[in-house]
């Protein structure tokens, strides 16, 4: 419980007026364009704990992210998790100790220094859907019934794709990762996670202690079709 407490007090301290994303006089003629800021956004796996920007500034930063996602309905089923300090490497041993018993022992070695890599980082953002909204939605309009899960991993990547984005414009690294549904129970069981609260992704962030290589891209006429 003393964890809980710690995470609560990260989670809820007051966010004052003068703390909402100051930039200075320089910063803001600078001229950075909405492409320039998703370019930004790379999978980085190797993350270090070098971050110069307050807890309660990223907590704010990440929750103005996925408040600012549109949804289905405007039904809002994304939430998250903010994990720093030591509630971030509670998280990574859990996740370690789940694997450790699924997966083989000769092959673990390797899983571990994944696991490992994630916990040398700075944070991690866990992404969940409300599965009570979706079904409220599904009895509240019956003919798109069948859509509504679907709509909410769209909603869920959207919101995953503005955090990332937002972090990277921030200056630092993330990548996500999926170890769910493996360690929903275990994780549910530690944060006190809501059992209608269903876990789709991680992204773990830091500081960029190796930049990504460079991304190759298929070719424009294999992936784009344009009529006028």
């Amino acid at each position: 419980m003393a964890l809980l407490h710690k995470i609560g007090q990260v989670l809820t301290t007051d966010l004052t007026k003068d703390l909402k994303f100051k930039k200075n006089q320089a910063e803001d003629l600078k001229q950075t364009t909405f492409i320039d800021q998703l370019k930004k956004r790379r999978s980085i796996y190797v993350l270090g704990k070098r971050v110069h920007l307050s807890q309660v500034y990223l907590a704010e930063l990440i929750q103005e992210a996925v408040r600012s996602c549109p949804s289905a309905h405007n039904s809002q089923s994304t939430c998250i998790v903010i994990l720093m300090g030591d509630s971030h490497h509670h998280f990574w041993n859990v996740v370690k100790e789940v694997q450790r018993k699924l997966v083989p022992a000769h092959i673990f070695a390797g899983v571990e220094l994944k696991v490992d890599q994630c916990s040398a980082g700075f944070g991690t953002v866990l992404f969940y859907e409300d599965q009570q909204i979706i079904q409220q939605l599904q009895k509240k309009i019956p003919f798109d019934a069948a859509e509504f899960p679907v709509w909410s991993e769209q909603v869920s990547g959207m919101a995953q794709y503005a955090v990332w984005t937002c972090l990277a414009d921030a200056g630092l690294g993330a990548s996500l990762q999926h170890y769910n549904p493996s360690i929903d129970a275990d994780i549910s069981k530690v944060f006190e996670i809501p059992k209608h609260w269903l876990l789709r992704a991680q992204l773990v962030f830091g500081s960029i202690e190796e930049k990504a290589a460079e991304k190759e891209h298929y070719k424009d006429e294999d992936r784009f079709m344009i009529y006028a």
